[in-house]
């Protein structure tokens, strides 16, 4: 089995449960930062799991597609979609090679990133891929653990290489002009995420020319 059919089966086994894992409402940082897209973007939302970020956008009255290793969370997304009144472009996919499918070639006007959380190498390829996708003065809003999460037990992953520091983002990002904070904030969401999380926020702009 490889480490994408591993994780896969993780991740549906996760998406299975009755309720939606990471709860209903979007994630707390992507409302806050949505006022810097214009209106009607074309968003990529990249390991949107059971949608309720896409969905949220898409409520928004933004042109959403999204992606997620998981077909259980896809079809959920789907389903919430449905049940929103909304359409959402949702595609099940390994970044590894997705992003060479025709529905990730964009130009697109922002790309947004919650708790994905990606091995080292296929982080900075899929961050040197869709600099070049990003329409002009594209935005990009991400939220990830940092490692200090490790002491908080409250949601995120175990392997420190995936967890995100100023350094990391900066390094992978050289083409955004990028506002990078670190902060402690209560995280409220379903059951996968609930207590003081340590975080890493970002809102970063295409570089012009």
């Amino acid at each position: 089995m490889t480490q994408a059919d591993a994780q896969r089966e993780l991740w549906d086994a996760r998406y299975s449960h009755p309720n939606n894992y990471y709860g209903y409402r979007p994630n707390d940082f992507l409302v806050t930062a949505e006022v810097m897209l214009r209106r009607e973007s074309r968003l990529l939302v990249l390991g949107d799991g059971e949608g309720r970020n896409g969905v949220w956008l898409a409520q928004k009255g933004h042109h959403v597609t999204t992606v997620d290793l998981s077909v259980v969370g896809v079809n959920k997304a789907k389903d919430l979609a449905i049940e929103r009144n909304v359409s959402v472009d949702a595609h099940v996919g390994d970044l590894a090679t997705w992003l060479d499918e025709p529905a990730a070639q964009g130009p697109w006007d922002g790309i947004v990133w919650i708790f994905l959380h990606l091995q080292p190498q296929l982080r900075q390829s899929v961050a040197q891929t869709l600099t070049e996708r990003l329409a002009p003065q594209g935005k990009l809003i991400m939220e990830a653990y940092t490692p200090a999460q490790l002491t908080l037990g409250t949601g995120g992953p175990s392997d420190e290489q995936v967890l995100m520091t100023r350094e990391r983002v900066l390094a992978d990002w050289p083409g955004l002009d990028l506002d990078v904070r670190l902060t402690e904030r209560r995280i409220f969401e379903g059951m996968g995420h609930q207590g003081l999380g340590s975080v890493l926020q970002v809102l970063g702009q295409r570089k012009k020319g």
